[in-house]
């Protein structure tokens, strides 16, 4: 949890607005490895940078309850000033997650949009930091290996003011 938020006050740091959009996506076949997420996450974040030509930031996190693959939640953060919606960010992931595998899906949650400003009064900050303080409870994460990572995220370093 304190990743996701480190990376988020980090994004905050270089732009008044960010915009983070949660996505959750579900693997066709159990992997013991999370490999192919942070594959398909690579592509879309340099995709996402040579198009905003901004950083990109994100978290994720593992959970596999009753069903026999595992499926992931995930959080982008983008510049707020050059990203305001998701349709951009959502055809990209589908396309590349789908590539993957074709029973590999994409699923829209709701109220997943969240537009942070730095000069606001906290409302939504808070509400994102309750997603993803979500993202981190326990259940959902034990039916797979012990050396399996449970979540990863970017590694935005601050930004250092001179």
């Amino acid at each position: 949890m304190a990743r996701s938020y480190e990376q988020l006050d980090i994004m905050r740091s270089y732009y008044s607005k960010v915009t983070v959009i949660l996505l959750q996506l579900h693997q066709a076949t159990y992997t013991p490895s999370s490999r192919q997420l942070t594959n398909m996450l690579s592509k879309l974040k340099a995709k996402l940078q040579s198009h905003y030509g901004t950083k990109v930031g994100y978290f994720w996190v593992r959970e596999q309850d009753k069903a026999d693959s595992q499926h992931y939640h995930v959080a982008i953060m983008l510049n707020g000033h050059k990203c305001q919606r998701s349709k951009l960010v959502d055809i990209i992931t589908q396309t590349y997650w789908e590539n993957l595998h074709p029973d590999n899906f994409s699923f829209r949650v709701r109220n997943r949009i969240y537009h942070v400003r730095n000069d606001d009064d906290g409302r939504e900050l808070r509400a994102i930091r309750m997603r993803l303080s979500y993202m981190a409870k326990r259940e959902g994460k034990e039916r797979f290996p012990s050396y399996t990572k449970a979540y990863g995220c970017s590694r935005l370093r601050a930004k250092h003011s001179h």
